[in-house]
């Protein structure tokens, strides 16, 4: 017996369990709601409580990177000092921008037309969605490369925090944008083909494969290289498994997936615009 065979019977088994049939649960679309919004709660409570560790504040920084001497004087100088914390600051706060947009996104989304159903489009989603967040737990090892006291600190550090303002931005975007019908789950409420969703189907899921590798170099390691590899996989076969529904639920989709990239703008159709 194949091992793919093997996997479909026990996802067939695993369908038949109540937890993973949302039609059978008593005030679905409530408890959803609730339970998404206390989780979300208590994440941006865990942020504010820790603003001192990241960022901390600017004099915080200076004291810690003014610290490092050369023979010359200070190893960092106040303007890179002020910009490995301003980098640091523009991380919180547009990830805490994010956390609001999925508050607000929750709180006013639309009615499914489809519903989630069996294991694959309601846990498998939330597990691939949960796995970056598992790497954020693992122990920050970009000194181990790239010491304090090493002139190229700052750089490493600098340009690393740019690709993760840049998936953070694009994932801010796309959910200001998709808001209405937005899910973790895979299910199909609204179609949204409107803004940054014109030239690709899944801008929330790139800006997290970008964020997310930026978040993978910082604790850099054999554990969050393979979490991060199992997360990339997780991400395809999940954006499939939606397409696959929205498909079923808007006959325009088909038409709609012919012109956008899945994760990056196609390049005959940016091609086909300039020309």
């Amino acid at each position: 017996m194949s091992i793919n065979r093997t996997l479909r019977q026990w996802v067939k088994k695993l369908d038949r369990w109540f937890i993973f049939s949302p039609a059978r649960w008593p005030h679905r679309e409530l408890v959803s709601r609730a339970t998404a919004l206390l989780i979300i709660a208590i994440f941006l409570a865990m942020r504010i409580y820790k603003f001192h560790g990241f960022p901390g504040t600017h004099d915080a920084a200076q004291a810690f990177y003014g610290g490092f001497k050369t023979s010359v004087g200070n190893l960092y100088s106040p303007a890179q000092i002020a910009a490995l914390w301003g980098i640091k600051l523009t991380v919180w706060s547009i990830e805490t921008l994010i956390y609001l947009g999925y508050v607000a996104s929750y709180a006013s989304r639309a009615k499914a037309v489809d519903i989630a159903n069996g294991f694959m489009e309601t846990a498998f989603p939330v597990a691939v969605a949960g796995t970056p967040v598992l790497i954020s737990f693992l122990p920050y090892s970009l000194p181990s490369w790239a010491a304090y006291d090493a002139p190229h600190h700052a750089i490493y550090y600098l340009t690393i925090m740019v690709l993760i303002v840049s998936g953070s931005l694009l994932n801010l975007i796309g959910l200001l944008t998709l808001r209405r019908a937005f899910t973790i789950m895979t299910e199909a409420r609204t179609l949204i083909t409107r803004g940054i969703f014109s030239t690709i189907r899944h801008p929330l899921y790139t800006g997290h494969i970008i964020m997310f590798f930026g978040s993978m170099v910082l604790r850099l390691s054999w554990i969050s290289v393979s979490m991060y590899l199992v997360f990339l996989v997780g991400q395809v076969m999940r954006a499939r498994l939606e397409e696959r529904k929205l498909s079923a639920a808007f006959p325009e989709y088909e038409t709609y997936k012919a012109t956008t990239g899945m994760f990056f703008p196609k390049v005959s159709v940016l091609l086909r615009g300039k020309g």
